[in-house]
């Protein structure tokens, strides 16, 4: 039987304006990103895979803004 789920996980806007910030900076974001993870819930850290490519999206459109902004 299959049975459907739907979760969420809330990332702060501080939590993505460090990541945003750190990458810009040269930092890797797989990295980055886990090791801002690894401060949340468990369960939270071990679904980090299931959003890291939508948080890699929203913090590549962010580097560029900031670069059409320059």
């Amino acid at each position: 039987m299959e049975f459907e789920y739907t979760s969420s996980i809330y990332i702060s806007s501080e939590d993505l304006r460090e990541m945003y910030l750190r990458v810009k900076r040269g930092e890797d974001f797989e990295e980055v990103f886990m090791d801002i993870m690894a401060g949340y819930e468990d369960e939270d850290y071990y679904h980090a895979s299931d959003i890291i490519e939508q948080v890699k999206e929203e913090i590549n459109r962010r580097l560029e803004q900031s670069k059409q902004k320059n």
